[in-house]
């Protein structure tokens, strides 16, 4: 592992995925960050789905490596989106379609009941 830290290549990463998977019973997190571009391959694994856990992700980056990064796929954690806002916000971030369609149900369910109630 040490030797393949030691010798992979960063440069030319233009597209990432974030994203956490649980992997202990209960809430026990990993921070996962993937090349989506050309190349699909595991970036970054962190324990914890938190600021620091991501942050880890993008300090250990070279400034031209964050730099070349256009484009960022994520979901809603605000832990994460503060970190992508700093860290790269020139890099277009797009939000995965669950979060956003389970927020735009919840929001037209909201003006649903609202109208009901006034009738």
């Amino acid at each position: 592992m040490e030797w393949g830290l030691a010798n992979r290549n960063l440069s030319g990463i233009e597209a990432i995925g974030v994203d956490e998977v649980q992997w202990r019973s209960g809430h026990t997190y990993l921070t996962l960050v993937y090349q989506i571009d050309t190349v699909k391959r595991l970036l970054w694994v962190a324990e914890e789905r938190t600021e620091k856990s991501l942050r880890g992700f993008f300090e250990s980056l070279a400034a031209e490596v964050k730099a070349g990064i256009q484009f960022v796929a994520s979901d809603m954690w605000k832990p994460y989106l503060k970190v992508i806002a700093e860290q790269i916000s020139a890099a277009l971030h797009v939000l995965d379609r669950f979060h956003i369609m389970r927020n735009m149900n919840v929001a037209i369910d909201e003006v649903r009941r609202a109208e009901a109630a006034q009738m």
